[in-house]
């Protein structure tokens, strides 16, 4: 099913085409898309750690739809880098923990909008709930392990190497 994948027309237009609306263009979406989720929650998470406390939390809330944008962005566009690299990748444990680092991203995000922005303290203005800095570390950490691990994704001897797997 692997190689099914990776020889499709669209895997190997992606991973072959000299045109720059193949590879260049979708990875440059990647990038874009992970920018704006990224981003945006590192604002929100440096907003809920106390930073820049003139702009009120609740304001923030506005911004989720946006994260979402990127996410849905990198997601297609992921997938798209997957197909044209998917015997690479799926053998590569730092590929999953990249997988991992992002589905924990995902939740906390959740986790953030559920927990925090609908919390009484914020929808009233009058306050951040306990929790917030929590949702607001754990965020940067896993998005921060995202980043790096999927960097690593493709430098699998230096990983080898260095980690001894």
């Amino acid at each position: 099913m692997i190689e099914a994948i990776e020889n499709s027309a669209y895997a190997v237009w992606v991973r072959e085409s000299p045109s720059i609306w193949a590879y260049t263009w979708i990875l440059s979406l990647h990038a874009m898309g992970l920018a704006v989720i990224v981003g945006i929650n590192t604002i929100v998470a440096l907003r809920l750690l106390g930073y820049v406390p003139d702009i009120p939390v609740a304001k923030l809330r506005k911004l989720f739809p946006w994260m979402y944008v990127g996410f849905t962005v990198n997601a297609f566009s992921g997938l798209s880098l997957l197909a044209a690299n998917a015997s690479n990748d799926l053998h590569n444990w730092m590929f999953f923990v990249k997988l991992s680092m992002i589905l924990l991203a995902m939740i906390n995000l959740e986790l953030t909008r559920t927990k925090v922005f609908d919390d009484p303290l914020v929808v009233n203005g009058t306050g951040v709930p306990p929790q917030a800095k929590r949702f607001a570390i754990a965020s940067i950490v896993f998005w921060s392990l995202a980043i790096v691990a999927g960097r690593l994704t493709e430098y699998p001897s230096f990983v080898q190497a260095w980690f001894g797997f």
